[in-house]
């Protein structure tokens, strides 16, 4: 992975989720685009680079935040494991694969950190409430940005140093002009 291009894209996904994000709120919640990045990388970079990758956005988010520092930085280094461990399973190249993919991903992490704010603070809501309007539309919204960010990314593929994967048939190279 070329990782000067990595830490430029880092560093203005981060200034993106911190400036342009809360304006595009809805319903109270912004989608985040950084988990997104963290998914695309897990998708199509080597699970050594994608975990690192996650490890150093998760790190420059923790900075941003008021948490325990460390917290992001795990979160999405554990999505990047759990991303790369499936990917060859999946279409990486289809937006449904991307959307469902990042919206699983998205569910499971705000559920994680819905509970373990729950479990260190004071509960300012009902837990329905929290669970509707940060675990699920929370998700479905930074899964709707998906597809749209990876169609972006993928073009600038070989930017970041990735292997574009071809998806065909095995048996084509060898059947020639044999006429089957």
């Amino acid at each position: 992975m070329q990782w000067l291009s990595f830490i430029l894209l880092a560093a203005t996904a981060l200034t993106l989720q911190s400036a342009i994000a809360p304006r595009f709120e809805l319903f109270g919640v912004r989608p985040d685009w950084l988990l997104v990045i963290v998914v695309f990388f897990a998708m199509h970079a080597s699970p050594r680079d994608a975990a690192i990758g996650a490890w150093i956005i998760g790190g420059c988010a923790d900075l941003m935040t008021i948490e325990r520092l460390g917290l992001m930085a795990l979160t999405y280094t554990l999505v990047a494991v759990a991303v790369t461990s499936v990917r060859n399973y999946v279409f990486r190249d289809q937006a449904l694969t991307q959307f469902l993919l990042t919206l699983v991903v998205s569910v499971l992490v705000r559920l994680a950190w819905t509970v373990y704010s729950r479990l260190l603070h004071d509960p300012g809501g009902a837990l329905f409430v929290d669970l509707v309007l940060e675990v699920v539309i929370a998700s479905v919204y930074t899964a709707v940005w998906a597809p749209l960010l990876h169609k972006g990314l993928l073009r600038m593929s070989r930017t970041f140093g990735l292997a574009r994967p071809r998806y065909t048939y095995a048996g084509q190279q060898r059947m020639g002009t044999t006429g089957v």
